[in-house]
C-alpha cells in the first residue's frame, strides 16, 4: 500500500479527505507533521512559509505519492511555479471544494498546472463527488 503525503494550506480539506478515505484522524490544527496509517500530513504552515520548505522535501523521502490540495473556493495560491518539480516521487493534484458556492475549479486546476503538477482530480468530501477516483489514484 502507498504512502500517502497530504500538502495544501490551512483549511483545504487534509483531514476531511483522510476521513471520507477513511482514516479515523481527528482533524485538529497541525502543528507538526502528522502520521496516520499510510497518510503523512503535513501543517499548512509548512506551505505557508518558504522557510519549512526543506521539512517538506525530507518527509517527501517517506511518502511514495505527493497530493498537493488546492481550495476551489480559494482565489489564490501558495503553491509557486513548478513547485512538484522538486520532489523526486509520483505528485497528484486535488481541487477540493469543487461543489461549494462560488468555486472555481478551472482556476484551482491552472494553479495545479502551473505548480507543476500533471495527473489531476477534482474531489467534494461533502458530497462524496470524486472519492471514488481518488481512491484509484492512491491504490
Amino acid at each position: 500500500m502507498n504512502k500517502v503525503m497530504l500538502m495544501g494550506e490551512t483549511g483545504t480539506g487534509k483531514g476531511a479527505l483522510m476521513r471520507v478515505l477513511g482514516c479515523d484522524h481527528v482533524p485538529r490544527r497541525a502543528m507538526a507533521v502528522e502520521y496516520c496509517g499510510r497518510f503523512i500530513i503535513t501543517p499548512g504552515e509548512f506551505l505557508e512559509n518558504r522557510r519549512f520548505y526543506s521539512a517538506l522535501i525530507t518527509t517527501a523521502a517517506e511518502a511514495d505519492i505527493l497530493v498537493l490540495l488546492q481550495d476551489a473556493t480559494r482565489g489564490n495560491s501558495l503553491f509557486p511555479p513548478q513547485f512538484a518539480t522538486m520532489f523526486n516521487r509520483r505528485v497528484a493534484g486535488l481541487v477540493t471544494n469543487c461543489e461549494a458556492a462560488g468555486s472555481k475549479p478551472e482556476r484551482a486546476e491552472r494553479y495545479l498546472q502551473n505548480a507543476g503538477v500533471r495527473e489531476m482530480l477534482r474531489v467534494d468530501c461533502r458530497t462524496g463527488a470524486g472519492v471514488d477516483a481518488v481512491r484509484l489514484l492512491l491504490a
